[in-house]
């Protein structure tokens, strides 16, 4: 399926986290959880992704750890996949139609469904579930009703 609109980030998450909500409301996130890939309220969630600091060393020359995040505006969801593994599935209300993706250090914004959309966080199915620190997600946007 062709998405309508694509974005990917890659970059280093300084706080070693990615928050996703309606660009105009982004103050109402929900409280990180630690021990959980993906925190959410109906407006917004906060996922953990590998931490810009997760390198081998500080010595010497050396480059932050970069994480990616591919965002998706889709009209209907996908059949699974076996290269991807649901990590999250929610409802988010963007009454703006636009989403805000990023962390304190930065912020783009993509496209929504005005309304109520469902959003699904998948990984690459050979990501272990007990690594909460993942270098790469996607994130699918769809309408709800």
């Amino acid at each position: 399926m062709q998405p309508l609109v694509t974005t990917c980030i890659r970059r280093p998450f300084h706080w070693g986290i990615v928050i996703i909500a309606d660009a105009r409301s982004g103050s109402q996130i929900p409280d990180v959880d630690p021990e959980k890939a993906v925190s959410s309220n109906e407006h917004g969630i906060v996922a953990l992704i590998r931490h810009a600091q997760d390198i081998d060393s500080f010595e010497g020359e050396f480059d932050w750890a970069e994480a990616q995040v591919l965002v998706r505006l889709l009209t209907r969801p996908e059949p699974p996949s076996t290269n991807r593994r649901e990590v999250f599935r929610g409802r988010l209300m963007i009454a703006s139609g636009r989403i805000s993706i990023g962390d304190a250090d930065g912020e783009v914004v993509h496209p929504a469904h005005e309304g109520w959309n469902e959003l699904i966080v998948t990984v690459a199915s050979n990501v272990a579930v007990s690594n909460l620190s993942r270098e790469e997600l996607r994130i699918d946007l769809i309408p709800a009703g």
